[in-house]
């Protein structure tokens, strides 16, 4: 038989748009080192380690996490690959995806992008205004991610130490965690 909770119980499951502020997470990948790829991220479902202020969280055993990025225009999200699958729904703006191999695609909000395992993907928010683009990967915790060779040597041009971040091919120390 199932438990009937109560609108107070319901609404512990709720992260509400009006709460989003509360839920910005204080992880931010290799890439945003760079300002082209400096983001605003809430962890609205998932990744309870990288630090929300509110900590309100429904995770347990969900095995995915939602992650809403908020991208200004002409910024966007460094070419990477990781070995689990990553779905992109743009909520607001227009969006330029890039595959490895020069592939180029446009997308709009609502439009849903399914990234394989071990793809290299980019996007860039296109739009005149900030944009959101939400970001649903598989576990809680996000899969250790691969910069591309070309953002790393880019990285390393800036003087960033990239000694520890796994390039795509290649076996280091550590990786990163997920977009």
């Amino acid at each position: 038989m199932t438990e009937v909770i109560s609108h107070q119980d319901l609404e512990k499951y709720f992260i509400r748009y009006s709460e989003l502020d509360s839920h910005q997470s204080s992880f931010h990948p290799f890439d945003t080192r760079l300002e082209r790829y400096q983001r605003t991220r809430y962890s609205v479902v998932g990744r309870p380690k990288e630090g929300t202020k509110d900590g309100k969280y429904h995770d347990e055993g969900a095995g995915f996490s939602v992650v809403y990025l908020k991208i200004d225009a002409g910024k966007g999200v460094g070419m990477h690959s990781h070995a689990s699958s990553e779905v992109f729904i743009p909520m607001s703006g227009k969006w330029r995806v890039q595959i490895e191999g020069g592939m180029e695609s446009v997308a709009f909000p609502w439009d849903v992008l399914s990234v394989p395992p071990n793809l290299l993907h980019g996007l860039e928010n296109i739009s005149e205004n900030t944009a959101f683009i939400m970001a649903i990967n598989s576990g809680n915790t996000g899969a250790p991610i691969r910069l591309s060779p070309e953002l790393i040597e880019e990285l390393r041009s800036n003087g960033e130490d990239v000694s520890d971040i796994e390039i795509p091919g290649e076996s280091l120390s550590k990786s990163k965690s997920n977009t």
